[in-house]
């Protein structure tokens, strides 16, 4: 057909789009200013799973495509004094095809500066209210979602704990959220494939900065790779994956710190100027459960701190253990609570005398080698290879703590010779929270030995045979 002829048709074709945009437009255009906020704040609703309402007001651009800008919106129920979360601004790209049929059907939503304030109650009760999703049935269009600038607060008032997350950005494609059945979690149903980037996470005394990760949702199952971080001018890697088709949920996580900067830690951790030299940190665990009690008594894996030619400052620990009267004074176990434990231990030994000495200018003492392996089984720590070498002595230690319960089943530091034998020892049990420690005290084979002996360094002495008791065999050689 001869291009002339055609020209018409591509006409007529042309003025009946415009016609169908007009027509839309025509629709549109008389839409009060309280409808579009009512559809708008219905679309997050569904899109986000819980209760929204617009303060600030909405407006509408269609061109160069359809979008809808409303701002100040809360989120949480009505009810509440406090609204549960805060959005500065939330952009809805639409699309042509819905919006003509009187549908505001997203195709894009950026989220700009959004704040959420979780908390759970005494009751275990979040402050969202219902958390449910729109269920749009099978094959409902896909969502790019896009948060900028995001914070999350979290805060738990049966136990106290809060967790803070600043700097959150989340490129999310291609979303979907459909609604589960009545017994599955809200997010049993989430499909997403999303780039996490996050300038800082503040859980306590743990402190994350730049932290970055894949995050890929299936079918109730959260899967998180290619974790990068820093924590205490350390670099970390990891990965983690949360199965919300169990019931409790199942968590997985499989973190590695190399080079943490010890003068970095925290004061909960270390007192100021207590410590430096550098340090490696892995940590393989497992739990199930929605809170953190739950999870503590489900946890299982393992747990591993180790350094070379590290110092702790405010004691000479060789020349506390050649004095035995002054050892009395400074125990083995406030020496074991930072070096052989790290913050667990130094949890379960708080309240000793540790923190009056560390970064005093008393002395330091020479870390040659450390080891800090634990196991975790059921929510009781227990210590696989926990040693540490000075220039003149060996310190190992044996423990159980009961994390869940904040309680030391059994702990025993020792000092001990070349052979693995104990020297001297020291027995702590009770509560985290008021450890009871005992005196410490030499094997009877040695009570006799002169003072110069001593000074010569507990771990040169050689015990007789039938004396020995083997207390550590691990990979902390004697020097």
């Amino acid at each position: 057909m001869p291009s002339t002829a055609r020209l018409p048709l591509r006409f007529l074709l042309l003025v009946a789009a415009l016609v169908v945009v007009l027509a839309g437009i025509g629709w549109l255009l008389p839409w009060p200013a309280e409808r579009l906020e009512e559809r708008v704040a219905d679309v997050i609703e569904a899109q986000l799973g819980v209760p929204a309402s617009i303060q600030g007001g909405a407006s509408l651009r269609l061109f160069p495509r359809p979008a809808v800008q409303v701002r100040d919106v809360l989120l949480g129920p009505e009810d509440e004094a406090e609204p549960a979360g805060q959005l500065e601004a939330v952009r809805l790209s639409l699309r042509w095809l819905s919006l003509l049929r009187g549908r505001l059907e997203p195709g894009t939503l950026v989220l700009d500066a959004p704040v959420l304030r979780l908390e759970r109650d005494a009751e275990g009760v979040l402050n969202l209210g219902p958390w449910t999703a729109q269920d749009n049935g099978r094959g409902s269009p896909a969502l790019d979602l896009l948060i900028r600038d995001g914070e999350l607060h979290w805060r738990d008032h049966g136990t106290q704990r809060t967790a803070t997350v600043r700097g959150l950005e989340v490129d999310a494609p291609a979303t979907r959220w459909q609604a589960a059945a009545d017994d599955a979690h809200p997010l049993a149903r989430l499909a997403l494939a999303a780039e996490v980037s996050i300038a800082r996470v503040e859980a306590g005394a743990l402190t994350l900065t730049d932290v970055s990760f894949g995050l890929t949702t299936r079918d109730g199952v959260f899967r998180t790779t290619d974790w990068e971080m820093s924590l205490y001018e350390g670099h970390g890697t990891g990965e983690g994956e949360a199965d919300f088709t169990e019931q409790p949920p199942h968590w997985e996580l499989d973190v590695a710190f190399d080079d943490l900067e010890l003068e970095s830690f925290p004061e909960e951790w270390l007192p100021p100027g207590a410590a430096s030299g550098r340090a490696a940190l892995t940590a393989t665990l497992t739990s199930r459960g929605e809170d953190v009690q739950t999870l503590l008594h489900h946890l299982d894996g393992e747990v591993v701190l180790s350094g070379n030619d590290l110092v702790i400052r405010g004691v000479d620990l060789d020349e506390e253990l050649a004095a035995y009267e002054r050892t009395q004074r400074f125990t083995l176990v406030d020496a074991a609570a930072v070096v052989l434990g790290g913050p667990v231990w130094l949890a379960a030994t708080r309240g000793t005398e540790f923190a009056r000495y560390a970064g005093r200018d008393n002395g330091e003492t020479e870390i040659v080698q450390l080891l800090s392996a634990w196991e975790i089984e059921q929510g009781v720590a227990h210590a696989r290879d926990v040693a540490l070498a000075t220039p003149r002595n060996r310190l190992a230690a044996q423990a159980s703590l009961d994390l869940p319960e904040r309680r030391i089943r059994e702990a025993e530091v020792a000092v001990v010779d070349a052979e693995g034998c104990a020297v001297m020892r020291q027995e702590v049990h009770g509560t985290f929270d008021d450890p009871q420690i005992e005196e410490p005290h030499l094997v009877e084979a040695l009570l006799g030995a002169p003072l110069d002996l001593l000074r010569r360094g507990l771990a040169a002495l050689s015990l007789d045979p039938e004396d020995c008791e083997v207390f550590y065999d691990g990979a902390v050689a004697a020097q």
